[in-house]
């Protein structure tokens, strides 16, 4: 069976989900920057996850990219913050705000789009490429 699942893709998109956290909550948290369009980093993030696994998985490209990004998305919204709960003894309400959940829907939101319109760009260049099938 062939594996497809990148640990390090996965990884990556755990930083940078708990990186659009710092960008997108508010200013009354430490390390903030309140950016109204945060959610960008979500959109070009899983556009390049659709093209790295187009390239690595070429046959299965759907379903490497799909495994990736929602691994990815569960460790950086319920992992890591588990560890900020562990680490640094931080109250489970805190950790799990509303805030934090809005910040996470957003950028799951531009996420989901990136990571389709990443798909139908790979989809339409490799049937272009191919032309009589």
């Amino acid at each position: 069976m062939r594996r497809y699942i990148s640990i390090w893709v996965v990884l990556l998109i755990m930083v940078v989900v708990h990186v659009d956290w710092h960008f997108g909550r508010s200013h009354h948290h430490r390390l903030s920057l309140s950016l109204p369009y945060h959610w960008v980093i979500g959109l070009a993030a899983f556009f390049l996850l659709a093209w790295f696994c187009a390239r690595k998985w070429p046959d299965n490209t759907i379903r490497a990219a799909l495994l990736n990004g929602f691994l990815g998305l569960f460790a950086g919204q319920i992992v890591e913050p588990l560890l900020e709960v562990v680490g640094y003894r931080a109250p489970m309400a805190s950790v799990f705000s509303a805030e934090r959940w809005r910040v996470f829907g957003e950028f799951a939101a531009a996420a989901a789009v990136g990571l389709l319109v990443g798909l139908v760009m790979v989809w339409a260049l490799r049937h272009r490429a191919e032309p009589g099938k």
